[in-house]
């Protein structure tokens, strides 16, 4: 199995500028069509498969975006 690096990521920015689009676009989740402003954090987590350059093994990336 591979192994799994963990990474917890922050978006901050200001309201409507495409934070909430940037994850759902990234998680494969369909990107809301309106602007509505994310009250609180909404936490997603996204599991991204990736083979390293160098070497040539698998490694899977968990990314937790708190948005």
């Amino acid at each position: 199995a591979a192994p799994t690096v963990a990474y917890k990521l922050f978006l901050s920015g200001k309201s409507g500028v495409g934070k909430t689009a940037l994850v759902a676009a990234l998680a494969g989740t369909p990107v809301p069509p309106v602007h509505h402003e994310t009250l609180g954090i909404e936490a997603t987590t996204v599991h991204w498969p990736a083979k390293l350059r160098a070497s040539g093994r698998p490694v899977l990336f968990q990314l937790h975006f708190w948005d």
